[in-house]
């Protein structure tokens, strides 16, 4: 794709990966065919023909990939245009691997396209920046989010799993996902950081198909804020927020294939439930894209809120965003089913009508909000920051006193926390031991009421019985019932006291 032209439509890049070394030694054959490598044309299965923006072979290079669909829209990020970029395909078929959110850290000729547009985004601003500072500033932040069965989750939150599940909302400027964490970043390569971070969070398990088979959705997304003057002349400013979002879809998979069970399946079940929402929304955009723009809104409905991963694609989707979609697809005859299935549908995607266009710029003067915000995410970006970095020199510091401790070292802080481990556990023994002690002689207490109760009860009667044989008058039923209750209270008032001993002793040597 050009740099200069921007296209209104999606765009759709078929990649094909190689014959795994286990397809091919269990005899498999590859049933995809590009007639011409030069042409974006291929076939499948002998027969059936299809024609894309870009089709890349088993051979292409990643940097090819970049180089030949995605530089030239990335670069659009600068220009105040919204960008998605989203890998679509059955399991293991290359999605994570040409995106690249299984990034090491490290650029290399296998890292995706995620890491190159990084690198350029971050050497753009760079140069806009210096080349002429007063016109206007860069501010780049980076948000990470994950959706594992149909809920959605905060992937660069420090909180733990559960503290990091968001909700999505609609607004006037589209889908929204209030407390997402979105952080300020300097350079390619502290972004590399968080990617790593959010990515070593996600849903992963192993499949029959896939070794290391990602079980969610997965979004990771740029944002650019620039300001600039509003002319020569005024001293207002505009800011202008563009957003990149790299896609990376869990792929389909059958029951059959995967032989998946318990966990597996019903993480299967929803993905393959969102990617079919996907499908409709994907068929039902086609649809309308092809006939006029009132008989379509009259007959054509596309069922964004069936899932939640269409409600998040609303706007790469039929929305303002320039879109390319990577279909990557498997070469091999026993998966030609779902390669058919995935070529089908990004053949229609070709046909979905965007309406892509610059962010409009608000006056600084009118919207000090969006000030205040950015203000407020940099705040919270350092924070966070800060606070990571005093773990970090906290736990570092604390790391050889406590090693020294238990390995017995000389060293005098090493000692000191050796002798106060000791005390403590020598303390918390004691606790222990005393606590069982009084368990005990509440037990043997609580055995010997249960004896006591006939005794006391056959004693009343004798005494009733020797007065009875006096001129006292005897008991009355009431009175021996009353003298019988007060004898077993007594009892009874003792036992409780002796259970509660233990806790109140066990509080008091542990306090």
């Amino acid at each position: 794709m050009h740099s200069g032209s921007v296209p209104d439509t999606v765009q759709v890049a078929v990649r094909i990966r190689p014959l795994s070394s286990l397809e091919l030694a269990s005899g498999h054959h590859n049933v995809i065919v590009q007639p011409n490598p030069a042409e974006p044309r291929l076939v499948a299965r002998g027969a059936e023909e299809f024609t894309f923006t870009d089709v890349f072979g088993p051979t292409v290079t990643q940097a090819e990939v970049y180089d030949r669909s995605v530089r030239g829209i990335v670069l659009k990020l600068l220009q105040g245009f919204n960008v998605s970029i989203l890998a679509y395909g059955q399991t293991g078929s290359g999605k994570t691997y040409t995106i690249g959110t299984s990034f090491d850290g490290r650029i290399t000729n296998h890292s995706g396209i995620l890491p190159r547009a990084l690198l350029d985004i971050f050497d753009a601003v760079n140069v806009s920046q210096d080349g002429d500072s007063c016109s206007g500033s860069y501010r780049v932040f980076c948000s990470f989010m994950e959706l594992y069965q149909e809920h959605v989750y905060d992937l660069l939150s420090h909180r733990n799993r559960y503290e990091r599940l968001l909700g999505i909302r609609e607004d006037a400027e589209g889908i929204i996902v209030p407390g997402l964490t979105e952080l300020a970043v300097s350079s390619a390569e502290e972004t590399f950081g968080w990617l790593m971070h959010g990515a070593s969070s996600r849903a992963t398990a192993p499949t029959r198909m896939n070794k290391e088979s990602n079980r969610s959705h997965t979004i990771f997304t740029v944002i650019i804020r620039s300001r600039r003057k509003a002319n020569a002349a005024a001293n207002g400013e505009h800011v202008m927020i563009s957003k990149l979002h790299f896609v990376d879809l869990a792929g389909s998979e059958r029951a059959k294939k995967s032989r998946a069970s318990g966990d597996r399946l019903r993480e299967s079940i929803q993905i393959n439930k969102g990617l079919l929402a996907l499908g409709n929304v994907i068929s039902a955009l086609a649809s309308s894209s092809g006939t006029s723009a009132s008989k379509s809104a009259r007959a054509t409905f596309v069922s964004y809120r069936d899932s939640k991963l269409t409600r998040l694609l609303q706007n790469s989707l039929g929305g303002n965003s320039i879109t390319l979609m990577l279909a990557c697809v498997s070469p091999a005859d026993y998966n030609i089913e779902e390669t058919i299935s995935t070529l089908r549908y990004a053949d229609r995607a070709l046909s979905i009508r965007n309406k892509p266009a610059r962010t409009p710029p608000a006056a600084t003067s009118q919207s000090s909000s969006v000030a205040e915000v950015e203000r407020l995410s940099k705040t919270v970006s350092e924070l966070r920051t800060e606070n990571d970095q005093l773990r970090r020199r906290i736990a570092a510091e604390l790391k050889p006193a406590i090693e020294a401790g238990f390995a017995g070292g000389k060293n005098g802080t090493g000692r000191h926390l050796a002798t106060q481990n000791r005390l403590l556990h020598g303390q918390l023994q004691s606790s222990i031991e005393e606590s069982t002690r009084n368990e005990l002689r509440a037990s043997i207490a609580e055995n010997a009421l249960g004896r006591l109760e006939p005794l006391v009860l056959h004693e009343l009667r004798t005494e009733y019985d020797d007065l009875t044989g006096t001129t006292t008058a005897p008991l009355s039923g009431d009175e021996l019932r009353a003298k019988c209750e007060e004898i077993l209270l007594r009892y009874r008032t003792e036992y409780e006291a002796l259970r509660q001993r233990p806790k109140a002793q066990h509080r008091s040597t542990l306090d």
